[in-house]
């Protein structure tokens, strides 16, 4: 058993966020990223026998201040859930945004789903201070898995395929030449 542990943990080490970048269209700011080496083996027998599996990503939007710590200008969470229907044979993905669930009979494009953001629009140009550096640190995570009652006790391994990446830092571009300023508060 505890070797069983042990090789779960080490492989989880690979798991991290890649190809990590940021954009602006017009006002608003965007990150990509995807996560690789997050669906092991294990994990992926796991979601085939129904057992639903959720992913937490955490944003966190800096403002560059020199010569003291950054400023934490707001954070927020995405959660995406992967679930097997095993009678239709059908996964459903919950984005975790304003959009609904999708659904796939492919493994691997729900697995995209679940792990790939592509121009996720995380802050708008005119909100931010202008004139000052700004990035975003992201961070994924694998929640684990909540048995009813007593069962936790019982189904001990099925958290070894948790995993939490190490936070990124993807820097936003600088304000637009014809970008306006947010409106003054009244």
């Amino acid at each position: 058993m505890l070797s069983l542990w042990f090789s779960g943990a080490s492989a989880w080490a690979g798991a991290e966020l890649t190809a990590a970048s940021g954009a602006r269209n017009g006002h608003v700011l965007s990150v990509s990223f995807r996560v690789d080496g997050a669906f092991t083996p294990k994990l992926e027998e796991a979601i085939l026998t129904g057992i639903p599996q959720t992913f937490t990503y955490f944003f966190e939007v800096y403002r560059v201040v020199p010569a003291w710590p950054d400023l934490r200008i707001y954070n927020w969470q995405v959660r995406r859930a992967i679930r097997y229907d095993t009678l239709k044979k059908l996964f459903t993905v919950d984005m975790g945004q304003d959009e609904g669930p999708r659904q796939t009979k492919d493994l691997d494009q729900a697995k995209r789903w679940m792990t790939e953001f592509a121009d996720f629009p995380v802050a708008v140009g005119p909100a931010l201070e202008p004139g000052s550096e700004h990035f975003v640190r992201v961070k994924a995570e694998l929640d684990p898995v909540e048995w009813p009652l007593y069962l936790n006790r019982i189904f001990i391994v099925a958290n070894l395929w948790d995993f939490k990446t190490p936070w990124v830092r993807i820097n936003l571009p600088p304000k637009a030449p014809d970008e306006t300023p947010a409106p003054a508060a009244p």
